[in-house]
């Protein structure tokens, strides 16, 4: 039986990961300066915040409708079973995109679809995503792995510590962020997702060299001594990245730790100093 994992790539899976359990990335567009690219095929990450400063405008745009449609139509005649995981709806049209091209098209094929919206975006949409190609290698049934990205969206946590609030001001994604920056006053904001949107979870105080190091305790209190799967995720900035991987690894049981960039989903509104972790509890 030939079956597919497909998200898009506000996902934030490195090309390694792709390529082991063989994932198919959708790219949402990038609109710099008024030209639209596919992201991270017509222009790569690490171009993206290396012209960060030079862009005057920058946005992003859902995987549109009319590119999908026929990728949508090649994918169900290649293939038997096939799960869409996405970007939160909250963030990108992107799921309503989607399922807007597999009600007009489902008539047209065999093929088993299920299209989800993980309430999630980078590396806590790319832990979902990587779990259910890992239970579909193994051979899991389709119910089974749909199951598996439903329990893995109540088990992901996203902190990311941000530098500066000069990025923010345009934001229109966060919520919480109008009031939080009235009294910002030397206070860095610690943002996460919940319930599908960028929200402010928590703050720090004063100038620290790397904000995510700020945050052990808080991390402690939720993880305890339960095992997790991490990813340390960055945008520019990648000075600090082993020696969190080394805190890291020795603080909490973790049975793995990716390292990723941040994607322009998340970058645009946060700058390119943002750093950010991501984990999940294992159950067992």
């Amino acid at each position: 039986m030939k079956r597919l994992i497909v998200t898009d790539s506000t996902s934030d899976l490195s090309n390694e990961i792709i390529d082991e359990f063989k994932i198919l990335v959708l790219p949402v567009k990038l609109i710099l300066d008024g030209k639209s690219y596919n992201d991270r095929v017509e222009i790569k990450i690490e171009d993206f915040y290396e012209r960060y400063e030079t862009f005057k405008t920058m946005s992003t745009s859902a995987v549109p409708y009319e590119e999908f449609a026929l990728t949508y139509l090649q994918l169900t005649q290649k293939y038997e079973e096939i799960i869409f995981v996405l970007c939160s709806s909250q963030l990108s049209k992107t799921y309503e995109n989607i399922v807007s091209v597999h009600n007009d098209f489902r008539e047209k094929h065999e093929c088993r679809i299920a299209v989800i919206d993980s309430l999630q975006c980078g590396m806590g949409l790319g832990h979902i995503v990587i779990e259910a190609a890992r239970k579909m290698a193994k051979g899991d049934s389709f119910e089974d792995v749909v199951a598996a990205v439903n329990s893995m969206m109540t088990r992901v946590s996203t902190f990311m510590a941000v530098p500066t609030l000069k990025y923010l001001k345009k934001s229109k994604r966060i919520t919480g962020l109008k009031a939080f920056m009235a009294s910002a006053l030397g206070i860095r904001p610690v943002l996460g997702i919940e319930e599908g949107r960028i929200m402010v979870k928590t703050k720090l105080m004063g100038k620290k060299k790397n904000l995510l190091l700020a945050l052990i305790d808080t991390l402690k209190e939720d993880i305890g001594n339960t095992p997790v799967t991490m990813a340390i995720s960055h945008a520019k900035e990648q000075i600090y990245v082993q020696s969190l991987v080394s805190t890291f690894s020795t603080t909490f049981k973790c049975r793995k730790i990716y390292v990723t960039y941040f994607g322009p989903s998340i970058g645009i509104n946060t700058g390119p100093e943002t750093m950010g972790v991501t984990y999940f509890k294992h159950l067992t």
